[in-house]
């Protein structure tokens, strides 16, 4: 399969792209919403919320910090997430002036 030329489409778009893959698993979903409201949880607290193991919801943890949605917080031998709220609110301002937009 051939692969996609992001260069071809406007940056905004791209960036827009990267939060929406960062939100294509359910797992990631889940986490946002352990997240939700400001609260801090240790990582073995969301391994422990999630029906998957350490290492898968480390990658899924990590897919969200790349695309900024999460923060880490290292203490300790303990790393604490808490939702990026701003950047979320961006992504969805941003998908709604995209789609409304009238522009392709």
């Amino acid at each position: 399969m051939a692969r996609a030329k992001l260069e071809v489409f406007e940056k905004r778009l791209v960036e827009l792209a990267g939060f929406a893959r960062a939100l294509s698993h359910p797992a990631r979903i889940r986490i946002l919403r352990l997240l939700a409201g400001g609260v801090e949880v240790a990582c073995m607290e969301i391994v422990a919320a999630l029906p998957l193991s350490q290492p898968t919801c480390s990658r899924h943890l990590n897919e969200l910090l790349k695309a900024g949605l999460v923060k880490a917080r290292h203490r300790g031998n303990q790393v604490w997430f808490r939702l990026d709220e701003a950047a979320l609110r961006r992504f969805c301002q941003s998908m709604d002036r995209v789609l409304h937009s009238g522009a392709s």
